[in-house]
């Protein structure tokens, strides 16, 4: 029988509910994994303030897998562990590619704030939580960014991916998705599965002790690291085929469950 020695999770529809809620029983069960020396990491599209605003389940993760990989750092501490950037050239040319495109909207999650053009603000519907600053679209690319991400009125998300490969990113960059209508843009070969390993090399756990949830096509690279993977709630059908086992939603407490069920916590 497998020793589980990790534990990695998504956030946002995997144990962040909406207003980032998260359920008494997944917080309890952060702490308990923590009491029981088990790490707790966190593999997320989020800005580093998008952990912080997450309160007492930040103060239980050993590490932060922030801006899908791109930069790593300990919460306890506040220790930086990597970052990486986007190509100012990339970022550029991404700029053009939404200039060109009707309908589409631009945001770049810059190493010193997170800038939204008017057109990605009115597609995202409201403002975020956490700080950021409106940039017209010719500005946007005018600091080092961890990554970008495109919002379109109309097409999916696996529609902007096709273009965004037809016009030559996929060689240039990461390119992936949590929502509709959404791609994220990352460095080339950065991606959740190049962040957690990263942490968990720091942490001295191998892959193949670690389980990991999740729910949208982003968590896909982290499924394929690790030695167990859980699909939560209604997590997409790639997301559902590629896992090892499934939970019950955010609001039925699925995580706090599972690791019950393989025994990494009490019930």
């Amino acid at each position: 029988m497998t020793e589980w020695r990790a534990v990695v999770t998504d956030l946002d529809g995997t144990v962040v509910g909406r207003n980032d809620r998260i359920t008494p029983a997944t917080l309890n069960a952060a702490a308990q994994l923590r009491y029981r020396g088990i790490p707790l990491l966190a593999a997320t599209a989020r800005t580093r303030n998008g952990v912080v605003r997450l309160g007492a389940f930040a103060g239980h993760l050993a590490v932060a897998v922030c801006h899908g990989g791109a930069l790593g750092w300990a919460p306890e501490s506040g220790q930086t562990l990597w970052q990486r950037t986007l190509p100012a050239e990339t970022l550029r040319d991404l700029v053009t590619f939404v200039r060109d495109r009707r309908g589409a909207g631009l945001s770049a999650f810059g190493v010193t704030s997170w800038d939204l053009t008017p057109e990605y603000l009115a597609l995202r519907g409201t403002p975020p939580a956490e700080p950021w600053r409106p940039v017209a679209l010719a500005g946007i690319a005018d600091q080092p960014a961890y990554g970008a991400a495109i919002r379109h009125a109309s097409l999916s998300s696996d529609e902007l991916i096709a273009e965004l490969a037809q016009a030559g990113f996929a060689a240039r960059a990461t390119l992936t998705y949590a929502a509709p209508h959404l791609v994220e843009i990352g460095p080339l070969g950065v991606d959740k599965a190049a962040g957690v390993a990263r942490a968990l090399d720091w942490l001295g756990v191998s892959p193949e002790h670690t389980v990991a949830f999740g729910d949208m096509p982003n968590d896909l690279s982290t499924f394929a690291l690790v030695g167990h993977s859980v699909a939560v709630g209604a997590a997409h059908p790639a997301v559902l085929a590629a896992a090892t086992a499934h939970t019950a939603g955010v609001t039925d407490d699925g995580f706090a469950h599972h690791l019950a069920t393989l025994g990494l916590i009490h019930p």
